[in-house]
């Protein structure tokens, strides 16, 4: 991993960005979790370093514009992945609507049909497709399993 963050940092470094703690702090963040963040969840985790929120946010805008975290929006909510050393680049993003938990579907077939879809799109409007974001949002099999398990009353004998 120290290898991928001096990568970051020399990427961060040549395009004329200071490198300070806190941006090591929140790269190594990044690159340890494999987890969808948004900007609060960032803070909470190493405000207890001196970090602000507002310092969260620069730097997360930073790693955004450089390609190395990837933006996901949800409604009104953004969240932030590690992209740039990411072995999943086209996936399938679901959200679900009850607990909130996001999961990525990047099996072969989803792979496939969505190379096969991008290679249609570039053909049909000689556009150059350079990623694909897909949202899924539903209930997820816990949650429904859960609320099939409220439904059912107990039969007093």
């Amino acid at each position: 991993m120290d290898k991928k963050v001096a990568e970051i940092i020399q990427m961060i470094k040549s395009e004329g960005y200071r490198i300070t703690k806190t941006r090591e702090i929140i790269i190594r963040l990044f690159l340890e979790t494999d987890r969808h963040l948004i900007p609060e969840e960032v803070y909470e985790q190493i405000k207890g370093k001196g970090i602000s929120l507002p310092t969260v946010y620069r730097t997360i805008d930073i790693l955004l514009k450089m390609g190395i975290i990837k933006e996901l929006a949800i409604h009104h909510d953004r969240y932030y992945e590690l992209y740039l050393f990411s072995q999943k680049k086209m996936h399938i993003h679901f959200k679900c609507n009850r607990c909130g938990t996001i999961r990525e579907y990047s099996d072969h077939q989803v792979f496939r049909d969505m190379v096969e879809q991008r290679d249609y799109i570039e053909k049909k409007y000689q556009d150059v497709i350079e990623d694909i974001t897909i949202m899924m949002t539903g209930i997820c099999q816990r949650c429904r399993k859960e609320m099939n398990e409220s439904l059912v009353t107990p039969v007093n004998p």
